[in-house]
C-alpha cells in the first residue's frame, strides 16, 4: 500500500486489487491525470481507507481474498446516506453475470480486464464528474434543509408572538374595555334610579341602553374567550376542549362528545396551542357548514405522539385529502400549524358521509427541534 501527498482539489482514487502488478498498472494509467492514488490489497482494507480518507472514487476488483469486491461494494452502498463514493468494478472473468452482480451490489460502472487505458481514463473522469455533482447536490440539500429549519423556527416564533398578542388583546378587552362598560352601565343605572316617576319614557330609553351594554359586554367576553380562553393556561387543553363541546351543544343543538385515551402528562405549549386552534376551527366549521346532529372529538396520548380525531355526521364535502386544506383558509391555517410541528393533517369527507379530521403530532420529533423548553402539564 502506498500513498501520495495530497494537493488542493486533487480527486482521491482508491485502487483495490489483490495483485500488486495490477494496482501498479492502473496507477501508471491514472497518474498523469494528477489524482491522489491510494492502493488497497482487498475489500476490507479499501473500506477502512474509505472511512479514513473519504475518496472521490473507489476501484474494486471482484475476485479478492479476505473480502471480495462485491461484498465491499455492498457494505459501502449500505452507508451511502452518510457519504457517497462511486464504485468502478472490474474483473478478468468474462461471465456476464458478474456485471449484473456488480450493479446489484451498488456499483456505478463496470470494466473488463485486460483494462484498456483510454477506456479506464474516460470512465474514471466520468465517475468523478458525477461524484462532484452528487456532492454538490448533497451540499445544496443540506443548505436547503438548514434554510427550511430556520424558516420553521421563525414561523414558530411568529405564531408564538401571534398567540401572545391574542392574549394581550383578550386581557385588554376583558379588563379595560369590559371595566369601562361596567362603569358606564352602573352610572346609567344610578342616573335611571334618580329620574322621577313622571320621566318614565326616559327611564325606558335608558333601560334599553343598559340592555345594549349588557349585550355588548357579552359579545366582548365571547370575543376575548375566542382570542385566548384563560382556562387554556389555567386548566389545560382537555378542559378547554370539553368546555367548547358543551358550549357548542348549547348554542347549536349539535350533540358533542369527548373521548380520551392514553395518559396525558406533558404537552408542549406550542403543541397545546396548535391543537386547541385546530380543534376550535374544526368545531366552528362543523357548526357553520356541516348540518351535523353529532360531533365527536377523540384525543389519544402516547409517549411518541398525540392523535386527534374530529368527526361529524354532517353533509360532508368533496375532499381529495391532498388539496382540501389549500382550498379553505381555515383548513389551510390548520395545515400550516401542524406542519410547523412536524405533524400530519388528514381530511376525509364525502357528500352525505360526514367529515373526519385526523391530526397527528409526533412529540419526539418536536422535542428534537427544541420545543421541550415550552411544556405544560396536560391534566393540570
Amino acid at each position: 500500500m502506498s500513498f501520495e501527498e495530497p494537493k488542493p482539489d486533487r480527486p482521491t482514487v482508491i485502487i483495490t486489487d489483490d495483485r500488486r502488478a495490477s494496482r501498479h498498472m492502473i496507477r501508471n494509467i491514472l497518474k498523469p491525470e494528477g489524482y491522489k492514488l491510494i492502493e488497497a490489497e482487498n475489500g476490507k482494507v479499501a473500506l477502512e481507507l474509505c472511512q479514513k480518507s473519504a475518496p472521490d472514487l473507489l476501484l474494486l476488483d471482484i475476485v479478492m481474498p479476505v473480502m471480495d469486491g462485491l461484498e465491499a461494494c455492498s457494505r459501502l452502498n449500505s452507508k451511502r446516506n452518510d457519504y457517497f463514493i462511486p464504485v468502478l468494478m472490474f474483473t478478468a472473468y468474462n461471465d456476464g453475470s458478474e456485471v449484473e452482480k456488480s450493479f446489484q451490489a451498488g456499483a456505478s460502472d463496470f470494466i473488463n480486464k485486460p483494462i484498456d487505458p483510454e477506456e479506464l481514463r474516460h470512465r474514471v473522469k466520468r465517475l468523478l464528474y458525477l461524484s462532484n455533482l452528487e456532492k454538490q447536490r448533497r451540499a445544496d440539500e443540506k443548505k436547503l434543509q438548514a434554510s427550511y429549519e430556520k424558516i420553521q423556527l421563525l414561523s414558530r416564533k411568529v405564531l408564538r408572538a401571534y398567540e401572545e398578542e391574542r392574549v394581550r388583546l383578550a386581557r385588554e378587552l376583558h379588563d379595560e374595555v369590559g371595566m369601562s362598560l361596567t362603569t358606564l352601565k352602573l352610572n346609567l343605572q344610578l342616573y335611571c334610579s334618580d329620574i322621577a316617576a313622571n320621566n318614565r319614557e326616559h327611564k325606558e330609553k335608558l333601560g334599553v341602553i343598559v340592555k345594549s351594554i349588557d349585550e355588548l359586554q357579552r359579545m366582548i367576553r365571547d370575543k376575548a374567550y375566542f382570542l385566548r380562553p384563560p382556562s387554556l393556561d389555567e386548566l389545560g387543553l382537555l378542559d378547554v376542549v370539553n368546555n367548547m363541546i358543551i358550549e357548542l351543544s348549547k348554542s347549536t343543538g349539535i350533540q358533542g362528545t369527548l373521548a380520551l385515551s392514553g395518559s396525558p402528562e406533558i404537552i408542549p405549549v406550542d403543541v397545546e396551542t396548535a391543537l386547541y386552534r385546530c380543534i376550535q376551527e374544526a368545531l366552528t366549521n362543523a357548526a357553520r357548514h356541516s348540518g351535523a346532529d353529532n360531533i365527536s372529538v377523540g384525543i389519544n396520548f402516547s409517549n411518541e405522539q398525540i392523535t386527534v380525531n374530529v368527526t361529524d355526521d354532517g353533509i360532508g364535502f368533496v375532499s381529495d385529502n391532498a388539496d382540501s386544506a389549500g382550498k379553505h383558509l381555515g383548513l389551510q391555517g390548520m395545515q400550516e400549524r401542524i406542519d410547523l410541528l412536524g405533524g400530519s393533517l388528514e381530511i376525509r369527507s364525502a357528500p352525505g358521509e360526514g367529515t373526519d379530521i385526523r391530526i397527528i403530532v409526533p412529540l419526539g420529533a418536536y422535542y428534537s427541534r427544541g420545543g421541550e423548553e415550552h411544556a405544560n402539564t396536560a391534566g393540570r
